[in-house]
Order: C-alpha cells, then sequence, then structure tokens
C-alpha cells in the first residue's frame, strides 16, 4: 500500500509540474505581447508536446509566408524522394542545341557555364539555335547576394534573354567577368572535381537564335549530354537555409504544384487533427479549406487580380513539420537536413537564436512579407523535442511592428527552452559544403 501512495504521488506531483510548465509558458505569451504592443488575440502561437497541441490560438488561420517552404519540402520528398535528381537532356546536331528539362529549379549560371564547358570539350564553340521546353526554367543569378528573397515568376520571354546573354560569352565581358567570380569562388579542387577548365579563357561560346518549343526541332541529331542536379535533400536544406524563393516555387511545380497540395494537405490534416478539425478552426469562412499553398514559397500572388496567401493554423503547420521529420527517418535521414539549425547553419537563421546556450538545438524557418512575421520549427530539450510556431500578423508596415514580432519569437523560444528543462544539441551534425547545383561531370548518354 506504501508503494502504490507513493507511486500516487509522484505521478500527481509530475502531472502538476506538467501543467504548470504550460501555464508558464501561455502566461510568459501573453505578457511579452503586452509589453510589445501586440495583441496575442490577433496572433497565432502554438507548440505540440508528446503528441498534444498546446498555446493560444493553435487554430487560427494564419498567413504562413516563408514558412510554407517546409511543406513543400514535405510534398517534394513525399512524391520525388530525398534521392531523386533532376536531369536535363541537352540534344545536338552539331550546330544547334535542345535543352529538355524536368523542372530543375537550379539552373542557374554555375549550370550554364558547365554547359558550356562540355560543348567546348566536344569542339562547339558557335551555335545557330538554342531551343528549350517548357520544364526548363532558368535564373542564372539565383545564387547571387540577395536573390533567394527574389519575387522573380517563369516566363519564357527571361529564359530567351537569359540564354542569349550567358551563350554569347564571347562577346559579352559582364558574363565573362561573372564566369571568373564563378571560377574563383569554386576553387581549383572543385572544379576538377566537376572536370571543369580552371581558366576563363577556355571557355568560347557564340549563339545567334534563342527559341522556345516543347517538341525538339533537332532531326540530325549526333550527341546527347545529361546534366544531373545534386540529390533533392540537398537542394532543400539550401532553400530553407536561404529562404530561397525561386527554387521553392520551381519544386513545388515539379511535383504538381496546388492541385496536388491541396489534395496532400487535406488527407494529412484529417489523419493529424481529425475530421471534425473544421469545428476548432477560428478565422475561416464556412466552405474555405483547412489549408491552402497558392505558392511554393509562400510569396503572396494573384487569382482574378485579388491577393491570395498561402494560409494555415498554426497547429497544422506544426503537424507538417512533424509529418516532415517522419518522412526523413524513415529515409534514415533527420529534420536537420532540410531545416536550419539557428546560429549554425547559413542563412535567414544564421545570426538569430544563436547564444552559446542554445545553439544547436533549434531547427526553425522564418517567414516574412509586409503583412506577416513567422517563425516555425523543432526545440531539442532535456524533456525531449518541442514543434513550435509563431504567426504575427503585422497590419502595419511600419518596420516596428516586424521587429516587435520577431523579438516576441525569440523571446518565448528561448523561455520554453528553459521550462522544458534546457537545450539538448543537435550531435555529430556536419554542415553543408557551399552550395553549388552541380553534381559530377555532363554524361554523354
Amino acid at each position: 500500500m506504501f508503494i502504490i501512495k507513493s507511486l500516487l504521488t509522484i505521478f500527481i506531483t509530475l502531472s502538476f509540474a506538467h501543467a504548470t510548465n504550460h501555464q508558464a509558458i501561455e502566461k510568459k505569451w501573453l505578457s511579452v505581447s503586452k509589453e510589445f504592443n501586440l495583441d496575442p488575440n490577433e496572433h497565432g502561437f502554438c507548440y505540440i508536446y508528446q503528441d498534444k497541441v498546446y498555446g493560444k490560438n493553435a487554430h487560427l488561420k494564419a498567413r504562413l509566408a516563408s514558412t510554407s517552404k517546409p511543406i513543400t519540402s514535405l510534398m517534394a520528398l513525399e512524391t520525388l524522394g530525398p534521392n531523386f535528381q533532376y536531369e536535363t537532356k541537352i540534344y545536338s546536331n552539331g550546330s544547334s542545341i535542345h535543352l529538355e528539362g524536368s523542372n530543375d529549379g537550379m539552373f542557374s549560371e554555375e549550370k550554364i557555364f558547365y554547359l558550356i564547358a562540355a560543348l567546348n570539350a566536344n569542339a562547339i564553340t558557335n551555335l545557330d539555335t538554342i531551343s528549350f521546353d517548357e520544364n526548363t526554367p532558368i535564373f542564372a543569378i539565383a545564387l547571387r547576394p540577395y536573390m533567394s528573397m527574389s519575387e522573380a515568376w517563369y516566363s519564357k520571354e527571361y529564359n530567351i534573354e537569359q540564354l542569349q546573354e550567358y551563350f554569347n560569352l564571347s562577346r559579352n565581358k559582364k558574363i565573362q567577368t561573372r564566369l571568373k567570380e564563378f571560377l574563383q569562388k569554386t576553387g581549383e579542387d572543385r572544379l576538377r572535381e566537376l572536370g571543369l577548365p580552371l581558366k576563363a579563357s577556355a571557355y568560347k561560346m557564340r549563339v545567334d537564335n534563342v527559341i522556345f518549343t516543347n517538341t525538339n526541332p533537332l532531326k540530325d541529331i549526333k550527341s546527347t549530354y545529361l546534366i544531373k542536379s545534386p540529390r533533392l535533400l540537398n537542394y532543400l536544406k539550401f532553400q530553407n537555409s536561404v529562404s530561397h524563393n525561386w527554387l521553392s516555387d520551381i519544386t513545388y511545380k515539379s511535383y504538381g504544384a496546388e492541385k496536388f497540395s491541396s489534395w496532400f494537405l487535406q488527407n494529412l490534416v484529417e489523419e493529424k487533427l481529425g475530421n471534425d478539425y473544421y469545428q476548432k478552426r477560428i478565422g475561416f469562412s464556412e466552405n474555405e479549406a483547412n489549408v491552402k499553398l497558392y505558392t511554393g514559397s509562400g510569396l503572396d500572388s494573384k487569382i482574378d487580380g485579388n491577393r491570395v496567401d498561402n494560409y494555415a493554423t498554426c497547429a497544422i503547420v506544426l503537424s507538417s513539420y512533424i509529418e516532415l521529420e517522419n518522412s526523413l527517418h524513415q529515409s534514415g535521414n533527420s529534420l536537420e537536413h532540410t531545416l536550419p539549425i539557428a546560429g549554425i547553419d547559413i542563412g535567414t537563421l544564421s545570426k538569430r537564436l544563436n547564444s552559446q546556450r542554445n545553439k544547436g538545438a533549434i531547427l526553425a524557418k522564418t517567414g516574412t512579407l509586409m503583412n506577416t512575421k513567422s517563425l516555425s520549427g523543432k526545440i531539442s530539450t532535456q524533456k525531449g523535442p518541442v514543434f513550435f510556431g509563431y504567426f504575427h500578423h503585422v497590419f502595419k508596415a511600419n518596420g516596428r511592428d516586424q521587429y516587435n514580432a520577431k523579438i516576441v519569437q525569440d523571446l518565448m523560444t528561448e523561455f520554453m527552452i528553459e521550462e522544458f528543462g534546457g537545450a539538448k544539441k543537435i550531435k555529430n551534425y556536419i554542415k553543408p559544403k557551399p552550395f553549388i547545383p552541380l553534381e559530377g561531370t555532363v554524361e554523354e548518354i
């Protein structure tokens, strides 16, 4: 009897401490929001611990901004797999080439120089015509500073402009300068690994015409080359670390875009949060879907001239992040292979949440639009993993509300780590090499 009473006392004590833990977090959210003039009723905050959803306004409709990107990552992994590689085939008749793509979201200037080198190696330095299909989106300056935040959208006209510019390398001093910068940045060891010439003078190319066509116009094909991207997992890690809009939007297109995401995410909500979730949600109209991704990046878009934003609830976002982690575990990977570690990885969290006490324990994705400031991810604590999210609707685009929301998010994240016993840092993490969207040498098939 004494043993039973003792165990009961321990259980009650632990349960009370657990409840107090969650009450303290709720109280902190209310107080810190008030301190920074942010009405807690207007903003989403929640966390999931041991499969239970906690937090203020966990089911409030929220704009996602770039916290959409890990959800895009989940669907890409589910449809394509972590080791998937985008392939671009290049058909040549000796005087013209045709590009047949598979929606590689990183057909940047690095890949263009890579292709020029392969053509030069086969004695091709002048082209009559370059043609390309609709699955070959090109964004030459994708890896240049600040281009991750670009709102560029794919168009055939933009493709033509870029191919004309870069494939006339021999008479374009600006592109020659960019080539030299690429060679210097990449370094001799990596260039040799990729089979690329070390000197800019070795790269030569001119082209007369660039056209769009979904049908290969070449009749007498003499050679076919194959360019493979790095594996999808590498793309996703880079995409989420630097919050690359172009890459995530092309990735979104590659697995089926809005039609597929609507079906997939509705099933996810029903599985994780129940068929009756519509009864819990706040701020939705009667016939609205629980979640909608119009873009893979989280950028707003337009329908019939009206702005639309990706939306969901905090609980839905965190449920999808948990599913992302589950999907990664099934292939022998971990969440840090797709999400940046605050204070360690490059990108939007490189100088945020980076105290020595917590560095290495926070995996997260930021989100920023003119009217939105969000942060969601996972903290690794001594009491186990906690998935968390903040979705601030900053209606005043004056900078102050954005800044205040960021402070609240960081203070809350650090507070929760302490409430759950302190940080438990991720072990044996190997920081990725500087990202280059190239893999191996160009193959002739």
